[in-house]
Formats: structure tokens, C-alpha cells, sequence
């Protein structure tokens, strides 16, 4: 008997050791298979079709593999009742644990698929990782607590009892559940992406990062500003990203002493200038006019369109209008106006004062 019982543990021993020799070996021949052919299609910029296939077997098969190999090795020998126990323990966790991780590879196997695809929308694919994480998070939850069933353990109490601890959770972790419900609403509902300029508030940044409590911009000091993803959704956001075109108004003032043929010209010597753009194309000027008699300058209004949403490309642009403005109105001899006032004597003699303004603080719009 006892020689029949070391029989059945040499032979158990035996299938263990040699099927996981092999399946080491099947491992690392796939690890060097898929090395290399991820290395071919960073190359040659395109999807190898048989890459995922490998992966599966190589992050799947082979753990459920080797599974399988402890469950026939366990079956060709028979324990007495203590050791069965240990033995039920140990299995039902490596089980666990090899099931729930080759779930979770199907998941990040299955998502990774989906955006290799020229169809899919990449730019959801770093929104959607959180909530695959979440995801993943909650299989492991879902395997503990089969695990725990298979224990013995009145996983029903403990339930029951999770369920009257949770309204309580729920109730101190309001803020995380707001924050959680916000990121689902930014993902459906898609006010922003990542690389989205927005203004917010008193701030304003690139987004980088939205996660399931919070959201990182960038903003434009260089430091990265971290929101709570409720108070975004709350907050009333200009997303300069999705402008199609930027619409620019500016005035212009010249002096009162300029001639009446002057003051025609200047309408057309604006739309001339803002039609021989060169910064970019389709650059498209709504109207230009002599628009008021201001306290010392007669006052021009010009509005344009520029086909960029891009601050650069914009401030570029009316660089070039107001250079060429200004050479234009030096050569018609056009003077531009600053704040003066007119001084009457009594002998009737005048004198021009000039006074002196105190320009407001910049501001800086994206």
C-alpha cells in the first residue's frame, strides 16, 4: 500500500514537473515569436493579423493550461481527508486567481482588437482604459467572493452584511460616486477629449488625462491642474477645440485731421490687406467701417474669420494685418490717433495737449 501510494506521488510529480517544462518552454518560444512580430508591425505600420492570436494563447491558454495539468495531476492521487482539504484550499485559489487574470487578459485582448481597427475612434481609447480598469477590478471582487463560496464560507451573511455597510460607504463617499457618475457623463456625452483646449472659470489649459475621480489639464503656466471630474461637469466650459473658425474684431483710430479721400480709402485698404494674407489660407474678411466719431480719433471696426481654432496660427495671422496696416497707413501718410485734447484762450489761439492713458493690464484668451 505504501509503495503503491509513493507510486501515485511519483507519477503526479512526474506530469507536474515535465508539463510545466513544456509549457515554459511554449511560453518563452511565444514571448520571442511575439517580441518579434510586434517589433515587424511597429515597422511596417500595419496589423499582423495572427499577433492577437498569439497573445490569446500565450496570456490565456497557457495559464488554463497549466490549470488543467494540477487538476489531472491531483486526480491520479489519493489523499486522506486532512491533506484533501489543503490540497481543495490551495487548488481553489490558484484557480481563482489563473480564471479571473485570463479573464481580465480576454478584456485588455478584446479592447486592444477593437482599436486596431482604422474604423474605431482612437481618440476614446485613453477615456474608455479607466473604466477598464474598473472593470477588471470588479471580476476580481466577483472572484473572491466565488472563491469564498467555494471555501465554505456563508458568503450570504457576508453579503447581507456588505449591504448595510455599503448605504453607509455610499453615504461618506458621495464626492467619489458624484465624480464617478461625471466621468460616465464625459464619456457619453463627450463635452471634451483628451488634447481639447477649455477654458473654465478663471482657468484654462489642455486636457491630458480624464480618469475616473478626476481630470488633469495643463494649464497654460506650465503646472498640471488636477479637477474633480463633478466640478468640470458643473462648470460652465468653452471648448476652443471644436471651433471650426475664430471670428476677430478689431478697431483701428486715425486722426481728425485726415482727408476725407483718406477716410473712404481706408475700408478698402483693410479688406485688401486682410485678402493678401499669407499666414494661412481661406483667411476671410466679414466687413470693414468707418464706424464712430470717438473723443479724438475717427474710429474703424473690422471683423474677420481665420479657418483655425489654433491660438498660434491666430495671433500669426494678426501679426501680418496689423505689420502691413501699418506700413500701409505711413505710406498714404494716414497718422494713427492717440489722446489729445484741444485748449481754447480767450485770444483764440489753441494749443493740442496730450494726454497721457494708462493702457489696461493684458489679458491672455485662447
Amino acid at each position: 500500500m505504501q509503495t503503491l501510494l509513493e507510486s501515485e506521488y511519483l507519477k503526479a510529480l512526474l506530469v507536474i514537473v515535465i508539463g510545466s517544462l513544456i509549457l515554459l518552454l511554449v511560453n518563452f518560444i511565444l514571448k520571442r515569436r511575439i517580441k518579434k512580430l510586434e517589433a515587424k508591425q511597429e515597422q511596417a505600420g500595419k496589423r499582423i493579423s495572427h499577433l492577437n492570436f498569439l497573445r490569446f494563447f500565450q496570456r490565456i491558454a497557457v495559464p488554463l493550461a497549466f490549470l488543467g495539468l494540477l487538476t489531472i495531476a491531483i486526480d491520479m492521487v489519493a489523499f486522506n481527508e486532512q491533506i484533501q482539504n489543503i490540497v481543495k484550499i490551495g487548488l481553489s485559489i490558484i484557480m481563482t486567481f489563473i480564471i479571473v487574470r485570463s479573464l481580465n487578459k480576454t478584456m485588455e485582448l478584446a479592447f486592444s482588437r477593437y482599436f486596431e481597427h482604422d474604423w474605431a475612434n482612437h481618440d476614446r481609447e485613453k477615456n474608455l482604459k479607466p473604466l477598464l480598469s474598473l472593470v477588471k477590478f470588479i471580476f476580481w471582487i466577483i472572484g473572491i467572493i466565488f472563491l469564498m463560496a467555494n471555501l465554505g464560507i456563508d458568503v450570504t451573511a457576508a453579503l447581507a452584511g456588505l449591504g448595510v455597510g455599503g448605504i453607509a460607504v455610499a453615504i461618506a463617499a458621495q464626492g467619489i460616486l458624484g465624480d464617478l457618475f461625471s466621468y460616465f457623463v464625459i464619456f457619453f456625452d463627450k463635452p471634451f477629449a483628451l488634447g481639447d483646449f477649455i477654458v473654465f472659470g478663471d482657468k484654462a489649459g489642455v486636457i491630458e488625462r480624464i480618469g475616473i475621480k478626476s481630470t488633469r489639464i495643463r494649464v497654460l503656466s506650465g503646472e498640471l491642474l488636477i479637477m474633480a471630474n463633478s466640478d468640470l461637469t458643473s462648470a460652465r466650459v468653452h471648448n476652443y477645440k471644436q471651433m471650426l473658425r475664430r471670428r476677430v474684431v478689431f478697431k483701428v483710430g486715425v486722426v481728425y485731421e485726415t482727408p476725407a479721400d483718406k477716410v473712404e480709402k481706408i475700408p478698402t485698404i483693410i479688406k485688401d490687406i486682410i485678402a493678401s494674407v499669407q499666414t494661412i489660407e481661406g483667411v476671410i474678411c466679414d466687413r470693414s467701417h468707418f464706424s464712430a466719431f470717438g473723443d479724438f480719433s475717427l474710429n474703424f471696426e473690422t471683423v474677420y474669420y481665420v479657418p483655425s481654432s489654433d491660438y498660434a496660427i491666430y495671433m500669426d495671422t494678426q501679426q501680418e494685418i496689423y505689420q502691413k496696416l501699418f506700413r500701409a497707413f505711413k505710406k498714404e501718410g494716414i497718422g494713427f490717433a492717440y489722446p489729445t485734447q484741444l485748449v481754447y484762450t480767450k485770444s483764440g489761439a489753441t494749443s493740442s495737449v496730450e494726454t497721457e492713458v494708462v493702457p489696461p493690464p493684458p489679458q491672455i484668451t485662447k
